[in-house]
């Protein structure tokens, strides 16, 4: 079985991902590329923080340590 075309989406979702949290802790306004809603980030409980759109379609969660 041949893994490398799921990894590379894998690889390319989490460089995708790195980039619009770089973006948001920047303090930039970052948009949603599905819905086009802005994408906030907040504390969602102690030790993690969510980036996501007004509509879910972008859900990013964090583990802060």
């Amino acid at each position: 079985m041949d893994f490398s075309s799921l990894t590379k989406k894998q690889s390319q979702s989490f460089v995708q991902q790195k980039k619009l949290l770089q973006r948001l802790s920047k303090g930039q306004e970052v948009r949603c590329e599905h819905c086009h809603g802005k994408v906030t980030l907040a504390l969602v409980e102690p030790g993690y923080a969510s980036a996501r759109c007004e509509k879910g379609c972008t859900d990013v969660l964090l583990q802060l340590s």
